[in-house]
């Protein structure tokens, strides 16, 4: 009898010592996959905030620059008024923004305000510029193409957050790291970051 009860005891106690086991695996495991999600979420919210502040970092870049074109193009006012005050108008808005959403709006009134004054550049050879004014064309094109590559950049780093937060098991505890939110797409409506290209031939006539 006694052999039997210390039989039955210590299977008992190894079935115990097994389920404390297997539940510590668990709880381990659990842990793993949390502290590992979290610190991806927290990757991936950094890169968004990264790619967002060079986007930010073009823009200006092209802000500055647009104000020197204004002051190297003699005559603008006078010969393309509407697109002078256009331009103004797409800075003035730039320099006053203070949200996302009004940043982009700035973004496409600038981008479709510079295009503008390429095109009125190129059909009106009235409109003259100093030295540097064509080094500065050139520079703004390529700080264009840079800023559509960041623009791009953002909305990749965006789309992989909002699809991690929303995929299994991560779906589960994002909200609870407060990673419930959705990240806006920096959109432009088509075309309005192509910078048109323009040609100088008729500088020669």
């Amino acid at each position: 009898m006694s052999k039997f009860l210390n039989h039955r005891w210590r299977t008992f106690m190894s079935k115990k010592y097994l389920g404390v086991a297997v539940f510590g695996f668990i709880v381990i495991v659990l842990a793993v996959m949390l502290i590992t999600g979290y610190n991806g979420l927290v990757n991936l919210d950094e890169d968004i905030q990264a790619k967002y502040s060079q986007v930010e970092n073009r823009l200006q870049e092209r802000h500055d620059k647009i104000g020197q074109i204004l002051g190297a193009v003699s005559g603008l006012q006078e010969h393309a008024e509407t697109i002078y005050n256009a331009i103004t108008a797409a800075r003035a808005a730039y320099s006053a923004a203070s949200s996302m959403d009004e940043l982009i709006e700035a973004d496409a009134a600038e981008a479709a305000a510079f295009t503008q004054l390429l095109v009125v550049v190129e059909d009106n050879p009235l409109i003259t510029a100093n030295a540097g004014y064509y080094a500065l064309i050139d520079e703004i094109s390529a700080m264009e193409s840079a800023l559509s590559v960041a623009r791009r950049d953002y909305n990749e780093a965006v789309q992989d957050y909002n699809a991690s937060i929303r995929r299994f098991p991560r779906v589960l505890y994002a909200s609870m790291f407060g990673f419930e939110r959705d990240y806006d797409y920096w959109k432009l409506n088509d075309g309005a970051d192509e910078v048109p290209v323009i040609d100088f031939e008729w500088l020669d006539r």
